[in-house]
């Protein structure tokens, strides 16, 4: 049984797809890490001054409504973490709970944006074509938005201790 020694072209191909499965496997991390990077601590976004004051009656058009609000606001991050949290994004297809999905977006156009003004109200806006868009396309790329939004109002307005930052609204800011 002779052994026959692999020709310089194999030799110089499986070391080329070596070298680019390494980078494609650094440059992935990279990117992850990077994308994780644009969050911190609610904690970290005050000390550092990211974290807007902002007048509430400048956002609420009834003022007395605030503390309801901010409940409302607290079961849909909750809603949104059932749905999305730990990994399940990964799989979820919007489609599979239109009917859920299209109540919760009737909710924020009929009960939540009515009860807002100025940012607070674009805010609302920006969660609820969050949820369009992932019907529409079928992806949950646009419900990581409405998902952000809802936790950083969560956080901010319910003075929620959270792991995570992501100053993706436009009341609050970063």
């Amino acid at each position: 049984m002779s052994f026959r020694r692999p020709s310089k072209l194999v030799m110089i191909l499986s070391l080329l797809v070596i070298v680019i499965v390494g980078i494609g496997g650094w440059t992935s991390m990279y990117l992850l890490n990077k994308a994780n990077e644009s969050s911190e601590t609610l904690a970290d976004a005050k000390s550092n001054g990211e974290i807007r004051v902002v007048d509430h009656d400048a956002i609420f058009v009834d003022g007395n409504k605030e503390e309801e609000f901010s409940r409302e606001v607290a079961k849909m991050h909750a809603y949104f973490n059932k749905l999305l949290g730990w990994g399940a994004w990964r799989t979820f297809e919007p489609k599979s709970k239109d009917e859920e999905l299209e109540s919760q977006l009737e909710y924020i156009n009929d009960i939540l944006l009515p009860e807002t003004s100025g940012s607070l109200a674009v805010d609302m806006e920006r969660a609820a074509k969050g949820i369009e868009k992932a019907l529409e396309t079928n992806t949950t790329e646009e419900m990581f938005i409405t998902h952000r939004i809802f936790h950083d109002l969560d956080v901010v307005m319910n003075d929620n201790v959270a792991e995570d930052y992501w100053g993706a609204t436009a009341t609050y800011g970063k």
